[in-house]
């Protein structure tokens, strides 16, 4: 929209203003701001890069729980100036700094060994470039640890009337440097044509539409992607005569298979990427009566990947993620199939008045240890970044990272990206290794390390307790931003507090743990 300038009247008075009053003093300070475009740091090397107009700011550092960790001043030259946080260690932080015009703050993350580009990872994400087409979240993606994002690959935004398409050059821009990093992108083929009045894909005709347009991305891309078959196609985005049955979705399913293995082989195809809240994927449940119906039909001969959402929306996640992996496998299973089953959305909102960002970022490494020891593929959490800069939204806040527009254009972590990275490092090539039964209130998941070691996550879902790990060997524990726990060792047991945060025990063995 153009801007428009308007006259407004006022008083006469006011057009007589003295010199005094008129002029700015001429070298008036300005606030100070941030110039990093992303606030996650090695912890080898932590400067915070300042822009100001003073010869200096003053910088003050909180830590997760709110207590005062560093402070002081630093020099600003040329406008510019940095804060050398490189004393502090691993966790998330609170950074302002100040000047006599006035105060900023961040929020930051420091991650010891996170890797620009990890060689491999259990964990991946959604992403969306069309609503944030001028920031880098390939950066973001890559120091999480994240070796998978799906990227809307909209219909409706690229056909035309004439049968081409043009593509989005934000989108295309994200996925390129999504694949210079070394992170693989899944482009979701979704949702509406010319057709069929532009609703979901219902007729034969527009299903062929469909299937061209899954055809024309897959000669753009060829194996360098791969491709997911519309999305929660159960769920209120489907809004085709057919419905929203496995059924119906099936027949949409094969030929868009067809076209991505004919123009590009090599890549995955997954779906049926299955919409599921709470109890829908209990025995019985909307999401697995769904699901299968749609193993049943076939559909996962055409999906190289299942791939299923479940979000907890009223509820703690223990119980619910790990149960729809269960269960999508042993559906699968019963089938003769042993297709990897990935858990490609879930995740917990930060609402206004809501729940907290801690409690997501709990909830966040409670559900992946869960899901991952359920025997899922993948874990990737909904989303990257806050969707919208809206605090009263649930859509809007799901992100790790908040939205750019509330950070001067930046992505500041919540609480949650750190611990996603810190997961992330920490279960870099482990395998399950089962799950301990100590107490009904314990959790404990074992994976096993490419280096034989043992990783270990517990925590508790209502109360402390103690564990006692005996004849672990060497040990190191920390939370889940990464920082050292100090643990109280007795002969060869060591005993460590636990709580609803969870901890990350690494061992020479797997040893015997008891809790109290």
């Amino acid at each position: 929209m153009p801007l428009r300038l308007r006259i407004l009247p006022i008083l006469a008075a006011t057009l007589f203003l003295t010199a005094s009053t008129a002029l700015a003093p001429a070298h008036a300070e300005s606030v100070p701001r941030f110039t990093d475009p992303l606030a996650m740091y090695d912890a080898s090397s932590v400067k915070v890069s300042v822009a100001a107009d003073s010869s200096s700011v003053e910088y003050s550092v909180s830590s997760f729980e709110g207590v005062t960790v560093a402070s002081g001043s630093t020099t600003v030259s040329g406008g510019a100036g940095s804060v050398d946080l490189g004393g502090l260690g691993p966790g998330y932080y609170e950074l302002t700094v100040s000047n006599t015009a006035g105060k900023a703050s961040t929020s930051l993350g420091i991650v010891a060994g996170a890797p620009a580009q990890p060689a491999s990872s259990l964990f991946g994400t959604t992403a969306h470039p069309a609503i944030h087409p001028w920031i880098d979240q390939s950066a973001a993606a890559g120091r999480l640890g994240l070796r998978s994002v799906r990227v809307d690959w909209r219909w409706e935004d690229a056909v035309r009337a004439d049968g081409s398409f043009a593509w989005d050059p934000s989108t295309e821009a994200e996925i390129s440097r999504l694949q210079a990093r070394g992170i693989r992108p899944t482009l979701v083929l979704a949702y509406y044509g010319l057709c069929d009045d532009g609703q979901t894909p219902s007729s034969k005709r527009c299903i062929n539409q469909y299937a061209d347009f899954v055809k024309a991305t897959a000669q753009k891309y060829g194996a360098s992607v791969d491709y997911g078959i519309y999305n929660e196609f159960n769920y209120v985005y489907n809004t085709g005569k057919c419905g929203r049955t496995a059924d119906c979705y099936v027949k949409l399913l094969k030929p868009a298979f067809d076209a991505v293995r004919s123009y590009a082989p090599g890549a995955k195809v997954s779906g049926p990427a299955l919409g599921a809240a709470d109890d829908w994927w209990a025995v019985g449940g909307e999401a697995y009566n769904w699901f299968k119906r749609f193993v049943e039909l076939g559909g996962h001969h055409y999906v190289d990947e299942a791939t299923i959402h479940n979000y907890s929306l009223s509820t703690a996640p223990e119980g619910c993620g790990e149960r729809a992996v269960a269960n999508a496998k042993a559906l699968l299973a019963a089938a003769g199939s042993t297709k990897p089953v990935v858990l490609e959305e879930t995740g917990y909102n930060t609402v206004e008045g809501g729940q907290p960002e801690s409690i997501q970022a709990a909830f966040l490494v409670r559900d992946a240890a869960a899901v991952l020891a359920a025997g899922a593929g993948r874990y990737m959490h909904y989303g990257l970044v806050n969707n919208w800069n809206a605090p009263s939204d649930p859509e809007s806040n799901f992100g790790l990272f908040r939205h750019e527009d509330s950070s001067g254009g930046r992505l500041a972590p919540k609480p949650a990206a750190v611990a996603q990275a810190v997961l992330a490092k920490f279960l870099d090539g482990a395998v399950p290794a089962g799950q301990e039964s100590l107490d009904p209130d314990v959790r404990s998941t074992l994976f096993r390390l490419p280096d034989g070691r043992t990783a270990r996550i517990v925590w508790s879902q209502s109360s402390a307790h103690t564990l006692f790990l005996s004849g672990a060997g060497t040990l190191d524990a920390r939370d889940l931003f990464g920082r050292q726990i100090p643990g109280y060792a007795e002969g060869d047991t060591v005993s460590i507090g636990i709580s609803g945060y969870p901890v990350l025990l690494l061992s020479a063995t797997p040893g015997t743990a008891a809790v109290s």
